[in-house]
């Protein structure tokens, strides 16, 4: 019998995958995800764009307070993004909002050595994100 939860997170890794390929990037999805890896973390997502390179591990939220992202996870993710020059983001699928990226170095720790996205309802969205690290509007200082 196959594992719901596994195969809902395929399905929003796939979802956010197709969208950030949507938005110009090239995406691989890891194929364990983390799960059975013990020697190295392998990020849910990477995408990379015009040199930029950004690893996310993908969360679904219904809502109800803190999302809390374990050790294990926050600690592979720090790494692998070290490692490769990138920035680490937790990606959470909002259920009925949409999707909202959160900035690993800036999410508090929790005692265990985990992570804390307080207001998961309230980071970038990936549009957002994309005009912060590729602007495409101009500055009004260069009209004048």
């Amino acid at each position: 019998m196959p594992n719901k939860a596994k195969i809902k997170g395929t399905r929003v890794e796939n979802e956010l995958a197709n969208l950030l390929w949507d938005m110009g990037y090239a995406v691989v999805r890891g194929p364990s995800s983390g799960a059975g890896v013990r020697r190295r973390f392998q990020p849910d997502l990477v995408a990379v764009k015009a040199g930029k390179v950004l690893v996310f591990e993908v969360k679904t939220y219904k809502g109800g307070g803190p999302l809390y992202i374990p050790r294990h996870q926050v600690e592979g993710l720090r790494d692998f993004a070290e490692r490769a020059g990138a920035l680490a983001f937790i990606a959470v699928r909002i259920h009925g909002g949409g999707w909202r990226l959160h900035r690993l170095e800036e999410l508090p720790s929790t005692r265990g050595g985990g992570a804390r996205v307080d207001e998961p309802s309230t980071g970038l969205r990936p549009r957002d994100l994309d005009e912060i690290l590729f602007p495409t509007s101009r500055r009004i200082t260069e009209y004048l």
